[in-house]
């Protein structure tokens, strides 16, 4: 019990180190100007639904008796998805920046930007979370109180190191102080989201 119970922090906070974990929210917080408590919000609601959706998929795997390998070629396959789906919405959302580059804000502008918002949000929950699975497996040999012990201590690890990342990058670009990178911001952000999926494909990461 004690080896798997730090296994799952450790396994945890470096699953978090991914780039797809912290930069998109730190790109698209910044391109829309998000308070440090929207910031932290943001991206702990979107932990807790990425961790939560692998959570799901384990479970119903352990209940209807899968192998744990099977599992995670289904959590592989979501991976490989969602970050074809995180170029896109990174390419889209810069083309989109390019062409309101230097406009003023407008209604239309802050309901395109609440859609991002929650397509990004989307993106990250349906993300797999591939290393909890032969976690809630090991887990389950416990018993279920086990299983969300082990949930509910890679979730701290991970949401606590998205965030600490992502408000520690928020800083750091805070102090780049070019006027022009604060009207082209948004097609900034959609690129670099879009090269943080193709990333993750390239790399595998």
């Amino acid at each position: 019990m004690d080896i798997l119970i730090v296994s799952t922090l450790t396994v945890g906070l470096l699953h978090a180190l991914a780039p797809d974990h912290w930069l998109p929210f730190v790109m698209l917080g910044r391109a829309q100007r998000w308070g440090r408590w929207k910031l932290t919000t943001v991206t702990m609601l979107a932990g807790l639904g990425h961790v939560s959706s692998s959570l799901l998929i384990g479970a119903v795997g352990v209940l209807l008796g899968v192998a744990a390998e099977k599992v995670n070629i289904w959590e592989s396959g979501r991976g490989s998805i969602a970050s074809l789906l995180l170029i896109g919405f990174g390419l889209a959302y810069m083309v989109w920046g390019i062409k309101n580059w230097g406009r003023k804000h407008s209604h239309g502008m802050e309901h395109a930007k609440f859609v991002s918002y929650w397509t990004l949000f989307a993106l990250v929950v349906f993300g797999p979370c591939e290393p909890l699975i032969p976690l809630i497996f090991v887990g389950y040999g416990f018993g279920w109180p086990t299983v969300f012990l082990v949930f509910a201590a890679f979730s701290v690890t991970t949401i606590g190191m998205m965030l600490v990342q992502v408000h520690l990058a928020t800083l750091g670009i805070s102090l780049l102080r070019f006027h022009w990178l604060e009207h082209g911001s948004d097609a900034i952000a959609g690129g670099i989201i879009a090269l943080t999926g193709i990333a993750l494909r390239v790399f595998g990461l």
